[in-house]
């Protein structure tokens, strides 16, 4: 038995560094390597070595004493040393299955370190205990551990609080508190990253991929999984990235994917042999397997179960065995060999009836009837279905009683016993009823035969409902002329009813769908209505502009244009954090308050969120645009609050058409990058300057649509320098570095 890997952490599994005058013994260091590979090997170690005689504080010897010294200290064990053992002794006795030792085992670490007053041996100590509390289902008992391994005094440089928080968030998915336990891990995971400790940084990545198992979503669990395998690269760490390759295959299997399902199953059999311990894999071996004959190989399927068969008959475990026996038997009927196949079933249905493995000992039966139907010996195939169904009632087994009676009926169907066909489809039927909150594709069978079982059961369904209807329809036809008149006012008056609430619903829909367009705090219009009305807005412009150009009497150059102000007001980027979330809000609210008073009755201000803001003005309301930039500087300057803000403006600006001539080559996203690549240019005067700065970018008036086909900032900057876009800005705009700005290559 091996710990579940939110309780097993290899990386866990040490004790505190010896000093360099102490170097740890030799059977310790072997204990420390079979830990995971050979768990009971390690357990003697351990044992042996604790049989030595404690070595007085006194009497430490050092490599440079002599020989005779020091082979005199081959027959001590120091504290330190001590530790080291009893923490190995229950992690492999953990390993291999023996809770109870293990407890008893680390319950001895822990009273040392607390009579000897060492706090890491402790902290490791009460680690190891809140792990096997967690195998045993404890998460209160582990919870309380970590509590007091918490409290200790620990070294800062310590690798012990990365591992106290991945514990930690363990038993909070036992807990079933995801949230915190999602926080906990990606908490890790970025100190991990941070401190370049990749195994660490694994193990929270494989942990945060079973949190999204448990959630049911197996697409960001899968990209977990493959991050785990990716960060690993070719690092030793062969345990974690065995774990992770088994569950990507598991998922790629339930997907469909079986290519892939058979690559990660390769690689975990892969890394399960690398680290040297038989039980894993042949659990390994067997996954394998089953996947690749999944995917219509049963020859090789084959392969892997013998290798399986090999390792477990070294380690004679007969339950296994069995279980493996079942499977060649599966996979020679899948490929027809009927004599083999009949052997191997035999062999496993007589170890799971001699082991009392009833539910198995079902599978064996079931997969012999089949094997007998397929081969038409329907009396063979009846004794071993009949005896399968007897086992299935008895277990109250409700997937196996499924599988028996969908047999037993295809049996009968094919041997023209129609009568008892029909008594075992319509028992299959009622259990598969009651199967709904159940796995109904359990076995292999069920995957091939879900269609047809659906299909049938919708026939079923159909056959039921029109009977009922025909019935109905008799009753109701008898009853429709009396009761007529009286059912005509209850049908007014539910037909009224259901008006009046249609009415009321869609009024507080419309409520709802103008709340969305409005900014909860300041009360201003968001980016939704921005982004509701701009293609409209543009569309109008470019149809005023076409018609300008096509006008005959081009007497006044085009003047229809829209100017669009983009504000980044660097108090409210950070504004929670300066005064706190109560006062912030009180000042987002005053400020919209304040700025639907303030702004021209035909300019429109929307709020962006992080104190950005679009100021929307027709340029027939502007007589001169630096007069707008000053009203609005005032605006924010002499906006009244009791704490010190910081007021200065960033604006960057443009006019739409920003092509007068070609107004359809920029579509509002577009148009959206140029507003936002004339704040960045002011964003660098402002830098520069530390005072408030804006940057107009303007088109010439040529036709210049085709230069601007392309990524649409690359395209300006490039017009810029080319002079087709002329630049306005409150301070030198040769300030600007526009190379700066341009989009990074992908």
């Amino acid at each position: 038995m091996i710990l579940s890997v939110a309780v097993l952490v290899s990386h866990l599994a040490g004790a505190p560094p010896l000093s360099s005058y102490q170097p740890e013994p030799a059977e310790l260091q072997r204990a420390r390597r079979l830990m995971l590979s050979r768990p009971d090997e390690c357990v003697a170690l351990t044992h042996y070595f604790l049989q030595r005689k404690e070595a007085r504080p006194a009497s430490v010897f050092n490599s440079r004493q002599e020989p005779d010294q020091l082979q005199q200290a081959k027959r001590y064990r120091t504290r330190g040393q001590t530790f080291t053992a009893w923490q190995l002794q229950a992690l492999c006795q953990a390993n291999d299955g023996l809770l109870l030792p293990a407890d008893a085992s680390i319950n001895r670490a822990i009273a040392l370190a607390r009579e000897y007053d060492q706090q890491e041996a402790l902290a490791i100590s009460l680690l190891i205990k809140a792990k096997l509390a967690l195998a045993r289902q404890q998460p209160d008992q582990a919870q309380a551990q970590l509590d007091e391994a918490a409290g200790l005094h620990l070294p800062s440089d310590s690798g012990l609080r990365g591992d106290l928080q991945l514990l930690q968030a363990s038993v909070l998915l036992h807990k079933h508190r995801f949230d915190d336990a999602r926080q906990t891990f990606e908490q890790v995971r970025l100190q991990a990253l941070q401190q370049d400790d990749t195994p660490r940084q694994a193990w929270a990545n494989f942990l945060l991929g079973e949190y999204y198992l448990q959630l049911q979503q197996d697409e960001l669990a899968l990209s977990h999984f493959l991050e785990t395998l990716d960060s690993l690269g070719d690092r030793r760490q062969f345990y974690v990235k065995a774990l992770a390759a088994k569950k990507a295959a598991a998922i790629y299997a339930a997907l469909g994917q079986n290519d892939k399902a058979v690559q990660y199953a390769n690689q975990s059999t892969t890394e399960f042999e690398l680290l040297g311990n038989n039980p894993l894999l042949i659990s390994s071996l067997i996954n394998l397997g089953r996947v690749t004959r999944s995917g219509d190989d049963a020859n090789l399927a084959l392969v892997y179960f013998f290798n399986a068969l090999d390792l477990v008959r070294i380690q004679g475990d007969a339950n296994i065995m069995y279980q493996l026996y079942l499977e060649i038997g599966q996979s020679y009927a899948r490929l027809n060999s009927a004599d083999e196949a009949l052997h191997y079933l035999g062999m496993a249905r007589t170890g799971f009836e001699r082991n009392q493995d009833g539910p198995r000992q079902i599978d064996a039966l079931v997969q012999l009837g089949r094997l007998h139907l397929s081969q038409g010996e329907y009396g063979l195939a009846l004794l071993r279905l009949e005896r399968a169904l007897t086992l299935a009632e008895q277990l109250d087994d409700v997937l196996r009683l499924i599988e028996s009676h969908r047999l037993l009926a295809e049996l009968f169907e094919q041997s023209g016993n129609m009568g008892e066909a029909l008594v075992h489809q319509k028992a299959l039927h009622a259990y598969f009823k009651r199967a709904t909150t159940v796995n109904r594709l359990l076995t292999q069978s069920l995957v091939q035969d879900n269609e047809q079982q659906l299909q049938q059961e919708r026939e079923l369904t159909e056959l039921n409902r029109r009977s009922e209807r025909l019935l109905q329809d008799r009753e109701q036809f008898a009853l429709l002329a009396a009761g007529l008149s009286l059912l005509s006012p209850l049908l007014l008056y539910g037909l009224l009813r259901n008006h009046v609430r249609n009415r009321r619903l869609q009024k507080h829909n419309q409520e709802l769908q103008q709340a969305l367009l409005i900014e909860p705090i300041t009360g201003l219009p968001n980016w939704r209505q921005l982004m509701q009305r701009l293609p409209q807005e543009m569309a109008r412009q470019q149809q005023r502009s076409e018609q300008w150009y096509l006008s005959e009497e081009q007497v006044r150059p085009f003047d229809d244009k829209i100017y669009y102000l983009l504000l980044q007001v660097p108090f409210m980027a950070n504004l929670r954090e300066r005064v706190g979330l109560g006062h912030a809000t009180d000042i987002q609210r005053q400020l919209g308050e304040y700025l639907r008073g303030r702004i021209h009755p035909r300019a429109r201000l929307y709020d962006l969120r992080d104190g950005q803001f679009i100021y929307a003005i027709p340029q027939k309301e502007v007589a001169e645009l630096q007069q707008t930039l000053d009203a609005l500087e005032r605006m924010f300057a002499e906006f009244p609050c009791q704490f010190e803000l910081d007021r200065r403006l960033i604006t960057g600006i443009i006019g739409h058409p920003f092509l007068p001539k070609s107004p359809r080559v920029l579509d509002d996203m577009r148009l959206g990058d140029i507003l936002y690549l004339a704040m960045a240019a002011a964003h660098q005067l402002a830098e520069i300057t530390g005072e408030s700065a804006w940057v107009e970018l303007l088109a010439v008036d040529c036709q210049q649509a085709a230069f601007f086909t392309g990524d649409i900032r690359t395209c300006c900057i490039q017009g810029i320098m080319k002079g087709l876009v002329k630049v306005n800005s409150s301070h030198k705009k040769q300030q600007i570095d526009w190379q700066a700005l341009l989009p990074a290559l992908p």
